[in-house]
């Protein structure tokens, strides 16, 4: 079994999402605005986590830490683990919102700049140098909204390549679906499906494969609509990680609780703040 570090990485600290653009661009963003201003109204100066594998042995060499800094102004998280190596991450944030992020591993150096017009997200510009293949790229996503509402997304890469991604609403006026356009010809459908509440419960795409649609993830929330749950489904695999998210009264997560397919345990993460 893998080290719960690869499960930690992919569903915590980094973008979970496969490719849906509304929800790593937008939803993912705004997630991260508000665990900033959680951890900035707590007056946190460093998060902590454990991670423990399935059989409940503490994993082996894991850092995972967050330091706030600047008065509050900037997040710096450091990851190590004998198979991924070091990653350090700087996050800038700017009137409650992150502005900057620079992420460094060893050979791999990218930077990431994000532009608001008021609340909306309209820009997302990242340069990556890879030291190693000793090569550079650029990928822009450029938002356009209509009453406040995402219409449309250019995806830009090195100024030549453009993909451009239409959003339909649905009678509620949530995101329902997302197409991916490119040379006139679509390449790619998403679909959101939403509770009462308007909450996100569901991710779901065509698989060419099983011939139907088939969920990314499942989000399922309490009464406050906190998110509880959340059931990751990785591409092109029959299996799946169920995730549980336990709270402290502050709202900051004290745990996070990982299940595969047979509910059996993978690990788990603990936090601490202070």
């Amino acid at each position: 079994m893998k080290s719960l570090i690869f499960f930690v990485l992919l569903a915590t600290f980094a973008n979970i999402g496969y490719s849906q653009h509304y929800y790593n661009d937008i939803i993912t963003t705004q997630q991260t605005n508000r665990q900033y201003n959680l951890l900035k109204a707590g007056h946190i100066q460093q998060v902590s986590a454990k991670s423990y594998e399935g059989n409940g042995e503490p994993s082996e060499n894991f850092v995972l830490e967050q330091t706030i800094t600047g008065n509050g102004a900037s997040i710096t998280t450091t990851a190590e683990y004998p198979s991924t190596g070091k990653s350090v991450s700087l996050s800038l944030y700017t009137n409650g919102k992150i502005a900057k992020t620079t992420d460094s591993t060893e050979n791999i150096k990218s930077v990431t700049v994000y532009s608001y017009n008021g609340d909306n997200l309209v820009l997302i510009d990242t340069h990556t140098e890879d030291g190693f293949m000793n090569n550079a790229s650029q990928e822009i996503h450029q938002w356009i909204y209509e009453n406040n509402q995402p219409v449309k997304m250019l995806q830009i890469k090195n100024n030549a390549d453009t993909t451009v991604i239409d959003f339909i609403k649905d009678e509620q006026g949530n995101i329902a679906e997302e197409h991916w356009k490119k040379k006139g010809r679509t390449i790619e459908k998403y679909f959101y499906y939403y509770n009462e509440q308007k909450h996100l419960t569901d991710i779901v795409r065509y698989n060419i494969k099983a011939q139907r649609l088939l969920p990314d993830y499942l989000f399922e929330y309490d009464t406050a609509g906190t998110l509880t749950q959340l059931t990751q489904v990785p591409q092109g695999s029959a299996d799946y990680l169920v995730w549980h998210y336990i709270y402290l009264p502050n709202g900051l997560k004290q745990k996070e609780l990982c299940y595969n397919k047979q509910k059996q345990p993978v690990g788990r993460i603990e936090y601490s703040y202070r």
